[in-house]
C-alpha cells in the first residue's frame, strides 16, 4: 500500500520510522496534493499572532487549524509549515524574531521548534504531554521552553506525563504538568517536570524575562510562581487572595505577568482589575517573607476583561481589552496611550516589530512625555478573525476613522461548512455560520463579493452547471437561490423546517435537487408557469418526496449521457431510489423503479453520477460505504439494476462520504477522482477503480471533520472547508505521482496479491491456487476417468465455493454481485457476456470482495440485539419471534435441512434443540457453536496507521472466516447463508 502523505515538512532522521510523517508516493517525486495557500486564523488562541517584521520586512506568524503560517502582509505571500496533525493550540516567538514554537492538543500531539528564514523544522518533540499543549513559552536566552499540558478532555482516563507511568490526580480531576524543556540539546525529554496541583486548569504559563529559573502560571482562580533549575526538584507557592483581603470581588484572571527591576508581577481579569503581587514584610501568618502576595488591586477599566497583558522593551505595559482597545500604561499602571477606535473585536494578541539593539528612538523621556509617545508598529489580532497594523503615530489622529489602523489580514469567524468552485471562472464561494457568504478570487487572492444574512445561518453552496446560479442552504431549511454575478437573491424556497444537507443541480439547469435532515427530498424547476409559454419562465417548487427512513448521504443527478433526466438518492436506510423527474409537467417526483439495496451490513455514505467506463457503460451510480468499498451500479432505464463493480477504497482514515471527479471530459487513466473521509483526511485515487491500493494516495487536510470539498473549472485546484476549525485551504493538484506509484506498483494481478496474507511466496496464495485448480476439475466432473482439458478458467457458479474455502463466506446478494460483475465485465468493450473465470480475476474479486473488518462475538452480539429489539444479548430459541423463526422466514431464508447441515459441520450435531438452549446466548453462540474468537482491539486514534496496516496483512480478515458462517442479512436480521 503507498503510505499515506502527510504533506509536512519534518527532516528525514525524525519522520523516517513515524507513520504520520510518510511520504507521498513510492516514487520519491512531487506530492500530489500540495497546500497552496489557507484562508482562515486560529482567533481564539490568544497571543497565537506573532508580529515578524524587521527593517523592511513585514512578516506575520499566525496559525490557520493545524498549519502555521508566515505570511508577508505587504506582498500577500504565504509561507506554510506544516506538521501537525491536530489544531495548532500554543505559539511562542523568540525575542529575536528566529525561532517560532509551535504545539497543538489530541491525540499524535507534537511540538514542532521552526527556523523562521527557511521555514524548516529544527527539532520535534512527539507526544509532549498525553493529551498535548496548552501553552508555551521561550526563555530570552532561547535555550529553555516551558510547556503547560493540556487538561484531560472529559471522559478520558488518567494518562502519565510522559505516557508511561501513572499521573497525580486531584479527586476525581487528572492533574495538568509543567514541563522545561532544553529544546537546542540531543534529547527529547524535559529537563524537569511537575505536576499543577490545583483544580483550576492553568491557562497562561511565561518565563520571567529577568530570572529564566522563574515560571509564572495562572488560571481562572489560582496564580503560581515556580523555581525551577536542571536536575533540581520544582518549587512552587500560590498565594492566596480572598474577597475579604481586599473587600471587593475578584474575579477570573487572564494573564500574569512579570514586571521588570523589581520583584512585583500583575496578573489581569475579566473585571478589568489588575492584581499586583509582591514581596513584603508584613506578616499574616500566611506566606512567607520570600513569596509574593497581593498587594493591591488596580480598577483599570471596569467591567471590560484584561485579555492580554506583556510588558513591552520600552518600559511600557500593554493592555488589550475584550472591548477592542489597546492601552499603554507604565509599570505603577498609569496610562500612557491608547486606543481605543480600532473597532475590530475583542483583542486576542498584540505583538511589536522587531526594534533594532541600542535604538533609543523610543525610549521613554519620563512620565510627563506623553507629547513624545512613540512606539514600534504593533499587529492586533481579535475574536472577529482580523488583524490590524497600529502605527504609534494613530494616537495623534484627531479623527476616529483615522486611528483604526490598517487591516492586514481577514480570516473565518465562524464554522465554515459550505464551499463551491465556479465552474468557469476562477472564483470559489465560502459562507460561515455567522451569515456571510463570500465569493473569492482565488488567483489574485481577493475578496469579490460579500453578501450578509440577517437571521439566517448559511450551511451548504452549490454553483449551477452554466455558473450563472448560486444556491445557498440554510440550517433552518431555507434555500435561495442567487445571481452569481452580483449574489442577488432570485426567489426563496422553505419546504422544510431542518436543515439542507445536500443539493444538486442537473446538467441543464432546469432542475435542483434538495434533501432536508428530515430526510425529505424537494425538487425544484425553472419553467414556464402552469407550462404556458405565454408566462416568463421562473424557478418554483414542483415536488417532494420522503421515501428514505434514515438520513440521506447522497443525491445526484443523471448526467447528458442518459436519455432522460433522473435523480438519485442513497440514505443510511442502504437503499438507492431513482426518482423520475418529468418535465413536462408540475407535480412529478415520482420514485421510477423499485428501491435497490445497497448494502446488507455497512452503511452507505455517499453516492455520485459515474459516467466513467467508455460509450455503452457510461450509466451509472458510484455508492461508498463505511466499510472502504466502492460499488458501482448500472442504472440505465429499462435493464434491472445490478452492482458492476465492488472495489476496495483507499482506507486513509475514516471512510470515503465525499468524492468529485478532477477533470470535466477524461476518462478511463486520465480521469482521477478526489475524495475527501469524514474527518481529517483528503485524497486522489485514479480511475478506473478497481481496488488497486498504488493508484490512491492521501493526506492530512484538517484536524478535524471535512465539511465539504469542490474542485475548479480547470481541474487545477482542489478546495477544502474544515467546518469548526474556520479554514478554507487551497490544494495545487498533480495527479502524476499517483500516476507513477499506480506504474511502479506492479502491472496486472501483482498490486493484488501483496495484498493476500504472506504475498506471492505465502502458503494463502498456495492454497489459493489449488483450490482454483480443484475447481476446475470440479467442474469437469471429478468422477470421470477421462483426459481432461484445464484452460486456466473455471465457470462463475464455482466462484461461491472457492470464496468459502478462503474464508470468505458471500451472502446470497453478494453472490449476485460478484456473478452480475464477472458476467458485465466485458460488455461495455465487446458486448458479449462472460461466464467463466481465470484465476487473476478471481484474485481481484477476492481482495475486492472480502469484508474489511473480521467478524467476532461483538458483532454477533450487535446482530442479536438488532433481532431481540432490545438491550440484552440472548434471544429465546422458539416463537413468532425466536431465533429459528428469524432464520427460517426473514432476510435470506435458511430451509430447516440448511440449518440442521450447518450446525453438523460446526460442532458435530445436527439436533437443533439439542445444540441450541431455549435461551441462545450471543457470546456462547459466537464462540461455542460458531468458533469465533474476539478479534484484537484498535485503539481509535490508531485506526488510521492500523487500517492501512490491514491492507498490507489481510490475514487478519481472511483467517477469522474458516469457522464463521454468520452474515448480517437487510433489516438488522443475522443468519447463516447458505450460499
Amino acid at each position: 500500500t503507498p503510505p499515506m502523505d502527510g504533506g509536512q515538512s519534518v527532516s528525514v532522521d525524525q519522520s523516517a520510522h513515524d507513520p504520520r510523517f510518510l511520504q507521498s508516493s513510492s516514487s520519491g517525486e512531487g506530492q500530489a496534493l500540495t497546500l497552496h495557500w489557507t484562508l482562515g486564523i486560529n482567533k481564539d488562541v490568544v497571543g497565537g499572532v506573532h508580529n515578524l517584521s524587521e527593517g523592511d520586512s513585514t512578516d506575520m506568524f499566525y496559525t490557520a487549524a493545524h498549519t502555521g503560517v508566515i505570511f508577508d502582509y505587504t506582498t500577500g505571500v504565504q509561507r506554510l509549515l506544516q506538521g501537525h496533525v491536530n489544531a495548532i493550540t500554543a505559539t511562542a516567538v523568540s525575542k529575536d524574531k528566529k525561532w517560532i514554537v509551535t504545539a497543538d492538543t489530541g491525540p499524535d500531539s507534537m511540538m514542532v521548534v521552526w527556523e523562521r528564514e527557511s521555514g524548516t523544522p529544527v527539532k520535534t518533540f512527539f507526544n509532549p504531554h498525553p493529551y498535548g499543549v496548552h501553552a508555551v513559552d521561550i526563555a530570552p536566552k532561547l535555550q529553555y521552553l516551558v510547556t503547560l499540558s493540556a487538561p484531560a478532555p472529559s471522559g478520558e482516563g488518567p494518562a502519565s506525563p510522559n505516557g508511561e507511568q501513572g499521573t497525580s490526580k486531584m479527586g476525581d480531576q487528572e492533574c495538568q504538568y509543567i514541563s522545561v524543556w532544553d529544546w537546542p540539546a540531543d534529547k527529547d525529554t524535559p529537563v524537569c517536570t511537575t505536576a499543577v496541583g490545583t483544580q483550576d486548569v492553568q491557562t497562561c504559563v511565561l518565563f520571567n524575562t529577568w530570572d529564566a529559573h522563574e515560571i509564572g502560571t495562572n488560571g481562572k482562580r489560582r496564580v503560581f510562581f515556580w523555581t525551577w533549575d536542571v536536575d533540581q526538584p520544582v518549587q512552587f507557592y500560590s498565594p492566596a487572595l480572598a474577597p475579604r483581603d481586599f473587600k471587593q470581588r475578584i474575579g477570573d484572571y487572564t494573564q500574569t505577568i512579570f514586571l521588570p527591576d523589581s520583584t512585583q508581577a500583575a496578573t489581569g481579569t475579566v473585571d478589568g482589575d489588575v492584581v499586583i503581587w509582591d514581596l513584603s514584610l508584613i506578616v499574616d501568618g500566611l506566606s512567607r517573607p520570600d513569596e509574593r502576595r497581593a498587594v493591591k488591586i488596580i480598577k483599570l477599566c471596569p467591567d471590560v476583561s484584561l485579555n492580554v497583558l506583556q510588558v513591552h522593551d520600552k518600559a511600557r505595559v500593554v493592555i488589550g481589552t475584550s472591548d477592542g482597545a489597546v492601552r499603554f500604561y507604565d509599570y505603577q499602571f498609569r496610562v500612557q496611550a491608547w486606543f481605543e477606535d480600532l473597532t475590530a473585536g475583542s483583542v486576542k494578541s498584540i505583538s511589536f516589530d522587531k526594534t533594532p539593539e541600542g535604538d533609543e528612538e523610543y525610549e521613554m523621556q519620563g512620565a510627563n512625555a506623553e507629547d513624545d509617545f512613540k512606539c514600534p508598529n504593533f499587529l492586533v489580532s481579535t475574536g472577529s478573525a482580523l488583524v490590524v497594523l497600529v502605527e504609534s503615530k494613530l494616537f495623534y489622529e484627531l479623527s476616529p476613522d483615522d486611528r483604526r489602523g490598517r487591516l492586514v489580514l481577514q480570516g473565518l469567524d465562524s464554522p465554515v461548512h459550505g464551499l463551491s468552485c465556479h465552474p468557469q471562472l476562477p472564483l470559489v464561494a465560502v459562507c460561515g455560520y455567522s451569515g456571510f457568504l463570500h465569493l473569492w478570487n482565488y488567483n489574485s487572492r481577493s475578496l469579490h463579493l460579500v453578501k450578509i444574512f440577517d437571521k439566517l445561518v448559511p450551511h451548504l453552496l452549490q454553483f449551477s452547471p452554466d455558473g450563472k446560479l448560486l444556491a445557498v442552504g440554510f440550517t433552518n431549511g431555507h434555500c435561495k437561490l442567487l445571481k452569481s454575478t452580483d449574489l442577488n437573491e432570485i426567489v426563496s424556497f422553505r419546504e422544510s423546517r431542518d436543515c439542507v444537507m445536500h443539493m444538486a443541480f442537473s446538467h441543464d439547469c432546469t432542475h435542483l435537487a434538495v434533501a432536508h435532515a428530515d430526510r425529505s427530498i424537494c425538487l425544484y424547476r425553472y419553467a414556464h408557469r402552469h407550462s404556458d409559454k405565454n408566462y416568463p419562465k421562473e424557478w418554483s417548487m414542483c415536488a417532494k418526496n420522503k421515501s428514505h427512513w434514515r438520513p440521506i448521504v447522497g443525491l445526484c443527478f443523471s448526467g447528458p449521457e442518459s436519455e432522460r433526466l433522473r435523480l438519485f438518492s442513497v440514505g443510511e436506510d442502504r437503499r438507492l431510489l431513482e426518482y423520475s423527474v418529468r418535465s413536462n409537467e408540475f407535480g412529478g417526483l415520482q420514485l421510477a423503479s423499485a428501491d435497490t439495496v445497497v448494502e446488507q451490513e455497512a452503511r452507505p455514505t455517499g453516492c455520485i453520477w459515474y459516467p466513467f467506463g467508455g460509450k455503452g457503460d457510461n450509466q451509472k451510480v458510484l455508492t461508498m460505504n463505511d466499510e472502504y468499498k466502492f460499488k458501482i451500479w448500472h442504472t440505465v432505464a429499462g435493464a434491472a439494476r445490478s452492482c458492476r463493480r465492488t472495489a476496495l477504497a483507499p482506507a486513509y482514515g475514516d471512510p470515503i462520504t465525499k468524492m468529485a471527479p478532477v477533470f470535466k471530459d477524461a476518462d478511463g487513466e486520465d480521469q482521477f477522482m478526489l475524495y475527501a473521509t469524514h474527518e481529517k483526511v483528503l485524497g486522489l485515487v485514479q480511475l478506473p477503480l478497481d481496488g488497486n491500493p498504488n493508484k490512491s494516495m492521501g493526506l492530512i487536510a484538517h484536524p478535524g471533520q471535512i465539511a465539504a470539498i469542490s474542485v475548479d473549472y480547470q481541474g487545477q485546484y482542489a478546495f477544502t472547508c474544515g467546518g469548526g476549525d474556520l479554514t478554507v485551504n487551497q490544494w495545487l493538484i498533480d495527479p502524476q505521482p499517483v500516476a507513477n506509484a499506480s506504474v511502479l506498483g506492479g502491472s496486472g494481478v501483482e498490486p493484488f496479491v501483496k495484498l493476500l496474507d504472506g504475498g506471492e511466496e505465502g502458503e494463502f496464495f498456495s492454497d489459493m491456487k489449488d483450490y482454483f485448480y480443484y475447481s476446475q476439475i470440479r467442474s469437469q466432473d471429478e468422477s470421470t476417468t477421462k483426459a481432461r482439458n484445464l484452460d486456466g478458467m473455471i465457470p462463475v457458479t464455482e466462484i461461491p465455493h472457492l470464496m468459502c474455502a478462503l474464508g470468505y463466506f458471500p451472502t446470497q446478494l453478494e453472490v449476485k454481485n460478484m456473478t452480475a460483475e464477472v458476467k458485465y465485465s466485458k460488455f461495455g468493450e465487446t458486448g458479449e457476456y462472460v461466464d467463466r473465470i481465470a484465476f487473476d480475476d478471481l484474485v481481484r474479486l477476492y481482495v475486492n470482495h472480502r469484508p474489511v473488518f473480521a467478524i467476532g462475538p461483538e458483532q454477533i452480539k450487535q446482530a442479536f440485539k438488532a433481532m431481540s429489539r432490545h438491550e440484552g444479548s440472548t434471544l429465546a430459541r422458539d416463537g413468532e419471534n425466536g431465533l429459528l423463526a428469524l432464520l427460517t422466514n426473514h432476510g435470506e431464508r435458511m430451509t430447516l435441512e440448511e440449518l440442521e447441515t450447518c450446525l453438523a459441520a460446526l460442532v458435530g450435531d445436527s439436533a437443533v434443540h439439542r445444540v441450541l438452549g431455549e435461551e441462545v446466548d450471543a457470546v456462547s453462540f459466537a464462540q461455542d457453536i460458531l468458533g469465533l474468537t474476539e478479534a484484537e482491539e484498535v485503539s481509535t486514534h490508531d485506526e488510521e496507521s492500523a487500517m492501512a496496516a490491514n491492507f498490507g496483512d489481510p490475514g487478519t480478515r481472511s483467517d477469522w472466516g474458516a469457522n464463521g458462517t454468520l452474515a448480517l442479512a437487510s433489516g438488522g436480521q443475522a443468519e447463516p447463508n447458505s450460499g
